[in-house]
């Protein structure tokens, strides 16, 4: 008996033609395998990125509706090249390293992204700000309205950059 007639005729009984069939067992064994580490890192740093562009349309908002002005803060983050790309491109960094443990937060992601906010804050108020000037948490560029800007604006990174990593994974990372 041949069974290559016999997957043919199963599969014109379906209505399936070669092409299908043979893109559905990529998907499918595509979507059962687990993705490498370098692979979530990848997909988190573009997460990143887009978690920063939030970031960065955020302050426009903030800035266009007065927050920024009655926390102290003159004007948005620019648009602008190069401007833009530094913020970008440190969003993609931080999103790397969500990337290293996206797969043990898997099952709590929404929450473990929201605080993940936390850790380039951190860094932004005891490193980066100390280093430009500014002193810790910013307290001397504009007091502490300055610091509630800074956690208000920062705060939709942690979840988008969660929300485009869930997409682009999609079931299990």
């Amino acid at each position: 008996m041949n069974t290559t007639s016999l997957v043919q005729d199963s599969k014109l009984a379906k209505g399936i033609t070669d092409a299908e069939a043979g893109q559905t067992g990529i998907a499918e064994k595509a979507s059962e395998a687990a993705l490498t580490t370098g692979q979530r890192v990848a997909i988190c740093f573009a997460g990143g990125v887009i978690g920063a562009l939030a970031v960065v349309t955020f302050s426009h908002v903030l800035f266009q509706s007065g927050i920024s002005a009655a926390l102290g803060v003159k004007a948005p983050v620019p648009l602008k090249s190069p401007d833009i790309y530094k913020p970008l491109f440190w969003g993609g960094l931080w999103g790397a390293l969500f990337g290293l443990f996206i797969k043990s937060a898997w099952q709590r992601l929404y929450l473990i992204g929201f605080s993940y906010v936390l850790a380039p804050l951190l860094a932004l108020f005891l490193f980066f700000l100390p280093k430009a000037g500014a002193g810790f948490f910013g307290l001397q560029m504009g007091g502490p309205m300055f610091t509630l800007y800074l956690v208000l604006v920062n705060l939709p990174f942690g979840i988008v950059t969660a929300l485009t990593a869930k997409a682009i994974i999609g079931k299990h990372p």
